[in-house]
């Protein structure tokens, strides 16, 4: 199926690819951000994003950052996702080399950066549809972590908006691989285009007349 991305219409979304849940350090340790890192990492996602991004920017389609900027102690609301994050202790606290962009797929200042305190996924609490408004764009090409969280979130909550989703599936990660999968072959494909790093790049290319 030919893909639909316009780069006149389309923005790119990299959601939560930051040092605490993706960096090769944490290959060794334990938990959620130990489990995420090993998934980035064997998918070859933080490469085939970086390879992306450089299109995406050459092409002039916005890219921007999703990402999570905790305060140590903010109160959380009762669930079960937050009391298994607390057993980890302080992670993506905002200010730490932790939560910062993984260096491989760094913004540029171009980009724009979002953060979000509140919410599990970025379509909440960090002014992304005001900017993508003032963008004028229409279609979101999603990539990063993790798949059934806060990448799912953000297609749903986008949908609801009118915008056209796209999920860059070998771009996105998510544990165990099972969940992953599952969302990518059944719940992803009724609400937005399954595609691939290379597919939108091709197709960003010939679309802008292969700029360079």
């Amino acid at each position: 199926m030919d893909l639909t991305l316009d780069p006149a219409k389309a923005a790119l979304l990299v959601v939560e690819l930051q040092n605490d849940m993706v960096h090769e350090s944490n290959l060794e340790k334990q938990g959620l951000g130990s489990a995420l890192a090993s998934a980035v990492h064997r998918r070859g996602v933080l490469d085939k994003v970086g390879a992306l991004l450089s299109i995406v920017r050459r092409v002039g389609v916005p890219v921007l950052y999703v990402n999570v900027a905790n305060k140590p102690g903010f109160p959380r609301p009762k669930a079960r996702i937050y009391q298994l994050a607390g057993k980890r202790g302080p992670s993506l606290v905002e200010g730490t080399w932790g939560a910062e962009i993984h260096p491989a797929v760094a913004a540029a200042p171009s980009d724009f950066v979002l953060t979000r305190t509140t919410s599990v996924d970025g379509s909440y609490g960090t002014g992304l549809y005001s900017i993508l408004a003032q963008l004028k764009r229409e279609q979101l090409a999603v990539c990063g972590i993790s798949t059934t969280m806060a990448v799912e979130g953000i297609v749903r909550a986008s949908l609801n908006r009118g915008y056209e989703m796209f999920v860059i599936e070998d771009c996105c990660a998510g544990v165990p691989q099972e969940w992953h999968d599952w969302s990518i072959r059944n719940t992803l494909p009724l609400l937005s285009t399954i595609t691939s790093g290379t597919d939108v790049m091709a197709v960003l290319e010939r679309a802008a007349g292969g700029t360079s």
